[in-house]
């Protein structure tokens, strides 16, 4: 295959920019001028109209399986308010058989006027012969009503797990809000959806991601099922996607199966099993991100911490030895010092080798831990429009002091260290560009300026690199992905408009009108 006539933007340094491109066997085979390479007149040609093109976007913190189970759930998304969600409820609940689980995903109490946790009492009303679990948007509380806590067997007398926490009335009755582990007991009483339904939930949720942009992702938290369901994709050649995924510790099959048979990759490489995902704390919107000090606006509450220090450090030792990359989920500044800790215990007992672990999120930090990255050759995965999401009101949660140690991306990148860039989809849009427009403005996309730590934000080029080159580099893949030098693989994305020269406020607008992953067009707007 040519590509030619276009604004090729290779990041290989060598070769930056170049108008053509030829295409073997799925890998680059020339990047440079037309004038420099005869092809046969059989050879299959695209004219790219002046367009710019990218090496393949990869979202570095994302969640394929999330996303496919939204899409067979209730989009609480964008609700204004806990009766909104209910009346989404009730008008589900009339089209299900009685008895039938109701699940879904996207609400976020902070968007309300009130701001107040849910109770099970506006579900009851909406479906009360349904149960009913629906996840906040960032995956760390569910709420539901009373068929599904009683299904579950949660009552007055259980007791909260360690890392979790029931929300209680003043009776000691469960509200129908469960944070962070305690959502467990409520997981294991739901029911998965049969094979079928799932793998094309998962085949839509890619062809999500390719319009979006993507290529592929570092998938967090895979579990077992999920991993089945790639391989029976790949089988049928309907995976056109990269996945490198993260196993969940915290699902002990999952993790008791990978820890006796290692990493593994399959369908030429399209899925790539090569890490462990670990969580140590909660999320900020739930108040559950682990802090050193309590929240300013929850006096009392420091958050929470899910695995206890001296078992992060044995799991990330444990990970490390069995040839997984490790991949702790730290958002409070609490939690980001035990990953600290625990990645400079496991250095002091591992060989020296290249382990490249990953602090995911590293949302929030204190002065002393930034440096601490570099020293100990951890990178952060980091998602910008966390930081564009939760301006609203992260200052309430943390305060004028800590906000200066909040989404750093900036004092990151001055110790040396690069930034693996991410959204959480699907907490956050999977638009890789919706990223690299918060990188660049740290300001919403409707352009206000909130005067958040500006000196903070990323270059273009920079915020660009961290979905390519930098993403690359964060899962050991740097020879093969991120750059479109000779011999890689041909994974690109031919572009809307030029993220290096369009105005500022149009860079979350972009979108992809051709993708190629390995060669293989997988994703066309129309002809560029």
């Amino acid at each position: 295959m040519l590509l030619t006539n276009g604004r090729i933007y290779t990041l290989d340094e060598a070769n930056p920019v170049v108008d053509t491109l030829v295409v073997r066997d799925g890998r680059i085979a020339f990047a440079g001028r037309r004038a420099d390479v005869n092809v046969a007149a059989a050879e299959e040609a695209i004219d790219l109209g002046g367009r710019a093109a990218l090496p393949g976007l990869v979202d570095a913190h994302g969640h394929l399986m999330h996303l496919a189970r939204a899409r067979l759930s209730l989009d609480a998304g964008g609700a204004r308010s806990e009766a909104e969600v209910a009346e989404r409820v009730a008008a589900r609940a009339a089209t299900l058989p009685r008895g039938e689980w109701l699940g879904g995903r996207g609400w976020d109490q902070n968007r309300w006027p009130e701001r107040e946790w849910p109770t099970k009492g506006a579900l009851d009303r909406a479906a009360p012969h349904h149960p009913v679990s629906l996840t906040r948007i960032d995956g760390h509380a569910t709420w539901a009503n009373s068929a599904a806590l009683a299904a579950a067997g949660i009552d007055a007398a259980t007791e909260e797990p360690s890392g979790g926490r029931i929300m209680r009335d003043g009776r000691g009755e469960p509200t129908g809000v469960l944070i962070d582990t305690a959502q467990r007991l409520l997981q294991r009483a739901e029911p998965r959806p049969s094979d079928e339904r799932f793998d094309q939930a998962v085949r839509e949720a890619i062809a999500e991601c390719l319009a979006a942009g993507l290529t592929g992702i570092h998938e967090m938290g895979a579990e077992l099922y999920a991993l089945d369901s790639y391989r029976r994709l790949v089988e049928r050649g309907q995976f056109p996607f990269r996945n490198y995924a993260a196993v969940a510790a915290r699902s002990e099959s999952t993790w008791a199966h990978y820890r006796e048979r290692g990493p593994e990759k399959f369908g030429e490489d399209r899925v790539v099993v090569g890490a462990l995902k670990l969580m140590i704390d909660g999320a900020l919107g739930s108040r559950g991100a682990a802090l050193h000090e309590p929240y300013c606006d929850d006096p009392g509450n420091t958050g929470l911490v899910l695995i206890p220090p001296e078992e992060i450090a044995q799991l990330t030792l444990a990970g490390a030895e069995r040839g997984f990359q490790v991949c702790v989920h730290a958002i409070g500044d609490r939690a980001n010092t035990l990953a600290l800790d625990a990645l400079e215990q496991t250095l002091a007992r591992a060989p020296r080798r290249d382990h490249r672990f990953r602090v995911e999120h590293a949302q929030i930090l204190t002065e002393r831990d930034i440096p601490r990255f570099r020293q100990l050759g951890a990178l952060p995965s980091m998602q910008a429009t966390h930081c564009t999401s939760d301006m609203e009101w992260a200052a309430e949660r943390l305060g004028p002091e800590r906000l200066r140690g909040a989404y750093a991306w900036r004092s990151l990148l001055d110790t040396g260290v690069v930034i693996a860039g991410g959204s959480d989809f699907p907490v956050e849009s999977p638009s890789p560009f919706h990223g690299i427009y918060a990188s660049v403005a740290r300001r919403p996309q409707s352009g206000a300026e909130r005067g958040w730590q500006p000196e903070q934000r990323m270059t273009r080029a920079e915020a660009v690199r961290s979905f390519t080159t930098w993403n690359a580099y964060a899962s050991r893949q740097e020879h093969s992905l991120g750059s479109l030098a000779v011999g890689k693989l041909a994974d690109l994305v031919v572009l809307s408009d030029d993220v290096f020269a369009c105005p500022e406020a149009r860079m979350a607008q972009i979108a992809p009108v051709l993708t190629l992953v390995g060669g293989e067009v997988v994703y066309r707007l129309s002809s560029p």
